[in-house]
């Protein structure tokens, strides 16, 4: 099935996006149902499934995961890009974590700041 380190993955990565998948009051329901269930991941609980379940109950944030385990489990030379030729060079996205291991967020444009992690109100560190 799917390794229990990308379920993890797509919990912490999933809560920039929630509010832009639902509505806000499940955005913020959802968000505080993964940060707690985020913080067990942190006692070694098992809670895969879990995670899976709740992503799962709504069509956006069902599609959104199915999306993000199924390019995870792609071998890693399909998930590989090959720049045109010419003077082009690739341009990664800075990836931010908190500190305490249950938000990821990534820049989208150079100049934005990342946001506070919500769970903690902590600044994020770069990945």
């Amino acid at each position: 099935m799917y390794e229990s380190a990308d379920i993890l993955e797509a919990a912490r990565s999933i809560r920039p996006y929630l509010s832009e998948l639902l509505s806000t009051a499940q955005a913020e329901e959802i968000d505080q149902q993964l940060a707690d269930l985020l913080a067990q991941a942190n006692t070694r609980q098992p809670i895969d499934n879990l995670i899976l379940e709740l992503l799962a109950a709504q069509d956006a944030t069902r599609e959104w995961l199915s999306r993000f385990l199924q390019d995870k489990q792609q071998p890693e030379h399909l998930r590989s890009f090959s720049p045109l030729p010419g003077q082009g060079s690739i341009v990664n996205a800075a990836k931010f974590v908190c500190p305490q291991g249950d938000y990821t967020w990534y820049r989208p444009r150079v100049g934005i700041e990342p946001p506070r992690c919500p769970t903690h109100n902590l600044p994020l560190d770069q990945a």
